[in-house]
């Protein structure tokens, strides 16, 4: 009896892992098939308590392998560039620009699925279905400042992100006016610096 259980151990433990690597399979072809990607985006971020504790509006560009540019218009502008080497955060308001490098910006950081193609990248997450259009991404190391990344899609491709922090806030991110595998030119992802900006580069 014994041995009869822990066979089934074994088979639902494969089962499990099966279903786990079909998943992240899954969500690796809808994300393959996103060479772009262009939205305007509102985001609402909660505390523990479901308290509504920041919002903001802004613009997203995106474009595979490794480039991001996450533009808040309000209330703060700010700019955020991954040009695939090094992250840059624009401060208007301060008028500062942190530089680090990008393996930095992005560890154990499940938003890294967005823009990459590498399996050992992905070999660092694991990936659920939740829905049939929904998946949640979580790093398998510990230490990261997202615990987890939720993504869902409709009929026309990627249409929301959910992410929790370590700090247990959630930020709920929609998108609209949404371009799918349009040409986006190089310079959108290009850090414009004014000479009269403060620069703290923390790359090794």
């Amino acid at each position: 009896m014994k041995s009869l259980f822990s066979g089934a151990l074994v088979a639902l433990s494969f089962f499990s892992v099966s279903a786990l690597a079909n998943d992240a399979e899954a969500l690796k072809t809808k994300l393959a098939g996103l060479e772009s990607f262009k939205a305007a985006f509102t985001q609402s971020v909660t505390d523990e308590n479901g308290e509504v504790v920041h919002e903001a509006t802004g613009n997203l560009t995106m474009a595979r392998p490794d480039k991001l540019r996450w533009e808040t218009l309000s209330p703060d502008e700010t700019v955020l560039i991954a040009d695939g080497s090094a992250v840059w955060h624009i401060d208007e308001w301060v008028e500062q620009v942190t530089v680090m490098s990008q393996a930095q910006a992005i560890d154990n950081n499940p938003m890294v699925l967005l823009t990459s193609n590498d399996d050992a990248t992905w070999q660092q997450y694991t990936v659920n279905a939740t829905q049939p259009n929904s998946y949640t991404v979580s790093a398998k190391a510990e230490g990261g400042q997202i615990r987890t990344l939720s993504l869902s899609f409709d009929d026309k491709g990627l249409a929301n992100l959910i992410m929790l922090d370590s700090q247990g806030q959630q930020s709920a991110i929609n998108f609209s006016e949404r371009e799918f595998n349009t040409p986006i030119f190089p310079s959108a992802f290009i850090a414009d610096v004014p000479e009269s900006f403060m620069v703290d580069d923390q790359r090794p």
